[in-house]
């Protein structure tokens, strides 16, 4: 199954990253949790520039994370939670 990351990502209302994700031609948007971003990279913070600045600098673990979860689920939305990294 072909996935491409787009780079767009957001900061949403419940303290989460959401970002995109092209799924066999199809854009699906995913997310991290807070939870995630704090036990697995250290954000210490629930500002937009503490959220997007811990993703940008896990990006790739973080987009790896959800390649998994994508091939497993068909490609549906989902979030990320701390135990998608082990």
């Amino acid at each position: 199954m072909p996935i491409e990351f787009s780079g767009r990502r957001e900061v949403i209302a419940a303290a989460r990253v959401a970002f995109e994700a092209n799924v066999n031609g199809r854009d699906v948007w995913c997310s991290v949790s807070l939870d995630a971003l704090n036990e697995r990279f250290g954000n210490a913070g629930t500002a937009a520039h503490d959220l997007v600045g811990t993703f940008e600098a896990n990006r790739t673990q973080i987009e790896r994370a959800a390649a998994r979860v994508l091939e497993r689920n068909g490609g549906a939305s989902f979030e990320l939670e701390p135990g998608d990294f082990n």
